[in-house]
């Protein structure tokens, strides 16, 4: 049966090559091209996009965590993901980002932020922390899916790591973003079909017996300690809202912050709608994203939600390895099985492909564009801008890789510190500069710097100066703290500080497209 599960493989590499080869001849020279695919993205693909990018493989991986501690409360994880990491950020950003984007002329959200507030602070500072913090996420994502391969296919994890890496740069390398966007259609397809399908084996199967049954089920299991450290039972478990105990809807909360919340702060996402092709297209686009989210989300956090079914006690590999395993309970060795296990394997393999492919092209932005463009090579031509981006992505990748092969074990640890020092210190910024013509430079620079320095600074040195806060000085924490904290920052500080130019705030909230770019704006 196992050569079922190496043809689907087999046919999606041989499409990402093709995409990826066809994508070479539409990609011209410059940035911008390279980068956004010339802002010609289309509302269908850039939801499509913007979902496959947003839900990686670690949503797997994580959903064993959440259903280990949560039961079918972990849902609102979905659920809320959808509607402030999607619907709020393609409702409330989406339009006015496309618009300032192009006004200003930028392509990545450094720039955007360094134009916006006429500082170099962004630009600079900016660029350096994705390019330290970029890495080790990219690294879990790695992980992630190597999980799964050595799950279902029993490859080693050395071996998928590399064939991962390899793949995503030469589809990366010779056709820039837009490659990204026409694979992750597919992709996103491919998601939504095996979240449907996920769902349904979930719940037939025999473990499970259906949903009433498996809520039944889970109502039955013993108190236990979860992996958060909090004492619970099945009742518990089996209720939406865990039937009032304070310790899991205390850990939850920050968990569904850092992971719905933070994301429209991370440079791959913003990013996103600077690359489609007509704000007029948002609205059509956020009902697709949202489509598509609801779908993919709930598929993929269901087999978690009933995990205590298939496991008597948590395993030697943690809560990391709980789906991974169980989808071979699920489908077991049937031609069926097969088929549907392989359709689930192509799922977690596009939703880390296409994350992957987010994350590796912010970071070639970052290092090439905003970094060395921008500050070391700054007469470079338009093709030696093109190369140096791909030779970016190349370095991206393989620190990824080495990383990743280190195998540290400590997948969500990894992205929620990365997601909550890249997003403390963008979010606050860019969401009150997109929408808001009163925040002020000093504002913005008080908001990142206290968001970046609560993320790191938590689970690290507060966490060892302070002992007993320890069991809460955790990742998860900090990422959610930091990405409140600077909204309250901001504001602050901005209603004490000496405003932006009235001339570059008017020419940023302008939608006259016949003059762009920060050299046109007014001198006052």
């Amino acid at each position: 049966m196992s050569v079922i599960k190496y043809l689907f493989v087999a046919a999606y590499v041989i499409f990402v090559l093709v995409i990826g080869l066809r994508s070479k001849k539409e990609v011209t020279d410059g940035g911008d091209s390279y980068l956004l695919g010339g802002r010609s993205i289309g509302p269908v693909v850039t939801s499509f996009s913007f979902a496959a990018t947003y839900i990686s493989g670690v949503c797997m991986v994580n959903a064993g965590k959440i259903g280990w501690d949560w039961g079918i409360g972990g849902m609102w994880n979905a659920w809320i993901n959808v509607i402030l990491g999607m619907a709020f950020t393609w409702g409330l950003l989406g339009v006015r980002s496309r618009v300032m984007s192009e006004k200003l002329d930028v392509q990545t959200l450094p720039d955007y932020l360094r134009v916006r507030f006429n500082t170099q602070y962004f630009k600079l500072i900016g660029s350096l922390v994705i390019f330290v913090f970029m890495i080790p996420y990219t690294a879990a994502v790695f992980s992630s899916l190597s999980y799964m391969f050595k799950s279902v296919f029993g490859l080693p994890y050395e071996y998928a790591v590399i064939c991962m890496a390899v793949l995503a740069a030469f589809y990366l390398v010779i056709g820039g973003y837009k490659a990204a966007a026409k694979i992750d259609v597919a992709q996103g397809v491919v998601m939504v079909g095996g979240g449907v399908i996920l769902a349904v084996a979930t719940l037939i199967a025999p473990q499970v017996g259906g949903l009433s049954t498996g809520l039944q089920r889970l109502s039955e299991v013993g108190t236990f300690v979860n992996s958060s450290g909090v004492e619970t039972n099945g009742a518990e478990l089996a209720n939406f809202f865990f039937k009032g105990n304070w310790g899991m809807l205390m850990g939850i909360i920050p968990f569904v912050l850092m992971t719905s919340w933070a994301p429209n702060g991370l440079p791959q996402m913003a990013t996103k709608f600077f690359a489609i092709s007509s704000p007029k297209q948002i609205k059509i686009g956020a009902i697709c994203c949202s489509v598509i989210g609801i779908v993919i989300l709930t598929g993929v956090h269901l087999p978690g939600m009933f995990v205590h079914l298939f496991y008597e006690e948590l395993p030697a590999g943690g809560t990391n390895v709980l789906v991974p395993d169980m989808l071979n309970m699920i489908f077991g060795q049937g031609v069926v099985g097969q088929l549907c296990l392989s359709f689930i394997l192509l799922l977690v393999l596009s939703a880390s492909m296409s994350t992957l492919a987010g994350l590796v092209l912010a970071s070639s932005a970052a290092l090439g564009s905003d970094f060395i463009k921008g500050y070391v090579k700054k007469d470079l031509s338009e093709k030696q801008t093109t190369r140096l981006l791909q030779g970016c992505t190349v370095f991206f990748v393989v620190a990824a890789l080495v990383l990743a092969l280190l195998n540290l074990g400590v997948i969500s640890s990894i992205q929620s510190l990365a997601w909550g020092a890249m997003s403390g210190f963008f979010l606050a910024p860019y969401i009150y500069g997109t929408l808001g013509k009163w925040p002020t430079k000093a504002g913005a620079i008080a908001g990142s710097v206290s968001g970046i320095a609560i993320a790191v600074l938590i689970p690290t040195l507060v966490k060892s100066v302070f002992p007993g806060l320890a069991p809460y000085c955790t990742t998860v924490n900090a990422c959610a703290i930091a990405t409140i904290v600077p909204m309250i920052v901001m504001p602050v500080v901005s209603a004490f500080t000496k405003k932006v130019s009235p001339a570059r705030v008017r020419f940023a909230f302008d939608e006259d497209m016949s003059v762009v770019g920060e050299a046109n704006i007014p001198a006052e």
